[in-house]
């Protein structure tokens, strides 16, 4: 058993202290929000699963197909947040991805996709998550767990009690200034919250006409976005880009339609972009430093995945 300091308490650091602590370990989270708050850019996102690949990080799709049959084992409960459904991303050519051999996996049907589009490649169930419910169902986990959580900020391991054997840096943008990583920098997104109107289905445009546009139905409501811009971390709405949102949106799916009554609410967030995911351990002041960032808009795809990777590299 090892006393073991997770810095960071969003998606991926809930789920990295919830392996730990079920392997025996005794953990503590320090986070910037309270415990039992989660960081916007994890309580805002997506958090849609799509198969990943890089020949860059060869890990990624062994993160991200761990993350798949966990994510799909929990879909059976309500409490989780998560269900299945199916995903479309729209294409302007018809083409067999590298991912065609999953199950599941087919091209678009006649009138499923509006005409601006040639294809979708079409995974017919997929995990979808909602944030709000699933990183409340980590907490409850991970306090069940016996995980202790913290309200306080780290500006460097060395100040970090030295009861800690090992250190999981979580902390997303935090690490630039935590481990001065100069390839890690924010991409800021809009998300717009409507009513739901019986749409249940995931569809998004990374590469065509309204890219990046995407829609992401859960049970009381539907999450509509894109990413707007890179480099800029500050949180106000901008009211032409949710127009924009909307009227993207609506030309991606026949017969979508929604507007400015519908929407409940708008957020801003950012995310942690690296050419790279880095996921490694290192020696920090004596102690083991265990890196887990820079997920870009993968966090919900691959957390799973990386912290079973992070339990096993402390197991040794």
């Amino acid at each position: 058993m090892k006393e073991i300091l997770v810095l960071g308490s969003g998606v991926s650091g809930l789920s990295t202290a919830l392996k730990l602590a079920k392997d025996g370990h005794k953990v503590t989270i320090w986070s910037l929000e309270p415990a039992g708050f989660f960081p916007r850019g994890s309580a805002n996102a997506y958090a849609m699963w799509w198969p990943v690949a890089d020949p860059a990080q060869p890990r990624l799709e062994g993160w991200a197909e761990f993350t798949f049959t966990e994510l799909s084992a929990l879909a059976s409960d309500p409490a989780t947040g998560v269900v299945m459904r199916k995903v479309m991303a729209l294409k302007m050519k018809r083409e067999t991805p590298w991912f065609a051999k999953l199950s599941g996996f087919r091209h678009a049907l006649p009138g499923e996709i509006s005409a601006e589009y040639a294809d979708a490649h079409v995974l017919d169930t997929a995990p979808i998550v909602d944030p709000g419910v699933y990183l409340g169902w980590l907490y409850k986990q991970c306090t069940e767990s016996g995980v202790t959580f913290e309200q306080r900020a780290v500006s460097a391991f060395a100040d970090c009690p030295a009861q800690y054997e090992v250190i999981v840096n979580c902390t997303s943008l935090g690490s630039r200034s935590l481990t001065g990583d100069k390839d890690l920098y924010p991409s800021r997104f809009q998300v717009v919250t409507i009513k739901q109107n019986g749409f249940d289905s995931v569809v998004f445009d990374d590469e065509g006409p309204n890219r990046r546009a995407c829609v992401v139905p859960h049970r009381d409501y539907i999450k509509l976005g894109a990413v707007v811009d890179e480099h800029i971390e500050t949180s106000e709405t901008d009211p032409a880009a949710t127009l924009d949102i909307l009227r993207r949106c609506a030309k991606m799916i026949p017969g979508f339609k929604a507007d400015l009554t519908d929407v409940l609410s708008v957020v801003r967030a950012c995310r942690p972009e690296r050419r790279t995911v880095r996921v490694e351990a290192e020696k920090v002041c004596g102690r083991t430093v265990v890196h887990n960032y820079g997920h870009d808009g993968m966090g919900y795809i691959i957390s799973a995945g990386i912290a079973d990777e992070i339990r096993q590299l402390v197991k040794t």
